[in-house]
């Protein structure tokens, strides 16, 4: 039995989950190495990423010394060098202010200020309360030279929720600018400076004054942590699930892995918030826990999504990039749909040898659970004729149900009610086979179901597959076009599944293979046969 309070959770700081004896991840000698860094060191990544937990633990670090690190690896380095000596700390989270203007961002910030230059025991003039937060900054920093650590969490809040009211948001970016000036002004004073944020804006005018800033890149080996931390987890959730171990580390990586924010990193990163919420609660399967607790800006990105020119829901599934677009994002109004895709987590980062034996870039979901958030993200808010959830809702349930029952009458229905749903409001749709597939294709993965398109087997390329835990199912999808070709095309399909052997790939599981025919003029399925698997 295992003990899921042991799970940190919620916004858990350092020295909390300590205290409790929580499972902590130990990568500090990666923290060790940059907390020597000169100048501003900045961190961009998604919500849910751990960029607040890293904050405190620096902070903990650099007040307390190594008394929460105990048996971490960056407990004998930090006291070899540091022999005991600790800093005066500086945190700011701008997710955690009360503003709603630029001018009370910056009374906020002084507060902050203000508290720590009393718990430092430092005097600010009279009008500090007046002053900008940039000069209170320098007034504190020349109090102790070289004794202060400046942590900013979420420097882009302000922006992100300002995005509806561009005169909002470029008065707080102005403010931005003129805060992070008076940074500069002052680093050489500082014994370190750390910023986060979901955006990497280096060259943007935010940090045009820290010309300096130094992005890091932090990539964990997090595929040899989950079973060095969480393999008792991972078995309790097997076992309340009836999947096999492996099985369930399998659809772990599947639904909450593949994320890459370097182009240098070999190694591809879980989301940590998700696969904490799945190991807690096992027993309501693998959920998208990050589009539903707001980790994903869902009205920022559908209004990107709208931007762009092609179709969209296909046009993000993996789109080729220059190595050097990555680097040159501006501000959020001028920035391409695609880039801000991949600042939000939506895209990931995969690298693929091209035809001329070199390497090719491209942007693509990292997994299943950011399929769903977009395809959910498209037919709920971006689409003209928007799908409401309610319906999505009763679509998914009944084809992951069918699914699992080999309800193969229902399935079938299921499709014709998602080619219906899906379909019905674009012209092209059903002029295509390969449309047609790409409608249920995109409603299973709206449902959270691991489907792949023109998937490799013995002998050519199935048209669908769905993997579950313990089946396998191959989909031939052809399209008539008038009644009398109804029957041919399925015949067609059903020796095309027997004669490519479709399905017959490793790890073997059973087996059910479908010949489907769709109907251009009924928009729905109109014949189906069940071919055996022998």
């Amino acid at each position: 039995m295992v003990d899921s309070t042991k799970l940190p959770k919620a916004k858990n700081s350092f020295e909390d989950i300590r205290k409790k004896n929580q499972i902590y991840i130990d990568h500090t000698d990666l923290i060790y190495e940059f907390a020597y860094l000169d100048g501003a060191n900045f961190l961009s990544r998604p919500r849910r990423f751990g960029k607040s937990l890293l904050v405190s633990t620096l902070e903990s670090l650099f007040s307390h010394g190594t008394e929460f690190f105990k048996e971490l690896k960056l407990e004998k380095l930090w006291n070899e060098r540091e022999n005991g000596r600790t800093y005066k700390v500086i945190h700011i989270d701008f997710s955690s202010l009360s503003f709603e203007d630029k001018n009370e961002l910056n009374n906020q910030i002084v507060y902050v200020l203000a508290d720590t230059a009393k718990r430092d025991g430092v005097i600010f003039p009279d009008d500090y309360k007046e002053r900008s937060a940039g000069l209170n900054l320098k007034t504190l920093v020349d109090a102790a030279p070289s004794e202060y650590v400046l942590l900013i969490d979420e420097y882009d809040y302000p922006l992100t929720h300002s995005l509806g009211n561009k005169v909002l948001f470029e008065s707080y970016l102005q403010y931005l600018q003129g805060f992070f000036g008076a940074i500069k002004a002052v680093t050489g004073d500082m014994r370190f400076i750390f910023i986060t944020g979901v955006g990497r804006f280096a060259k943007t005018s935010v940090f045009s004054q820290l010309n300096n800033l130094r992005d890091l890149g932090l990539e964990a080996k997090f595929e040899a942590d989950m079973h060095q931390y969480f393999d008792a987890y991972v078995e309790n959730a097997a076992s309340i699930l009836n999947l096999s171990k492996e099985e369930c580390y399998a659809q772990i990586k599947s639904h909450y892995d593949g994320y890459r924010f370097h182009v240098g990193n070999e190694n591809t990163l879980y989301n940590p918030w998700s696969v904490l919420n799945f190991l807690s609660s096992p027993e309501n399967g693998f959920k998208n826990f990050w589009y539903e607790t707001g980790g994903a800006y869902p009205t920022l990105i559908a209004n990107y999504i709208e931007n762009i020119q092609q179709v969209p829901l296909e046009s993000i599934q993996k789109t080729e990039i220059g190595s050097d677009e990555l680097s040159n994002f501006y501000d959020y109004f001028t920035v391409t749909p695609l880039s801000i895709l991949y600042q939000s987590g939506y895209l990931s980062l995969r690298v693929e040898e091209n035809e001329l034996g070199g390497q090719s870039l491209f942007l693509v979901p990292p997994n299943l659970e950011v399929k769903s958030a977009l395809t959910k993200l498209y037919y709920v808010v971006v689409r003209k004729d928007a799908v409401e959830t309610k319906t999505i809702q009763n679509i998914s349930s009944a084809l992951i149900s069918n699914l699992k029952k080999s309800d193969y009458e229902k399935l079938i229905k299921t499709f014709s009610a998602a080619l219906n749903t899906f379909g019905y409001d674009d012209h092209e749709a059903f002029k295509s086979e390969h449309y047609c597939r790409d409608i249920i294709y995109f409603t299973l993965t709206l449902s959270g179901i691991n489907a792949q398109r023109e998937v490799i087997s013995a002998k050519g390329r199935a048209d669908l597959v769905v993997e579950l835990s313990d089946k396998r199912y191959v989909f031939e999808i052809k399209l008539a076009k008038n009644k009398a070709a109804e029957n041919k095309l399925l015949e067609e399909a059903v020796e095309q599944i027997k004669d490519k052997r479709y399905g017959a790939l490793l790890p073997l599981k059973e087996l059910t293979r479908i010949a489907v025919v769709i109907s251009s003029d009924d928009k729905a399925v109109i014949k189906w046969m069940h071919v055996d698997a022998t």
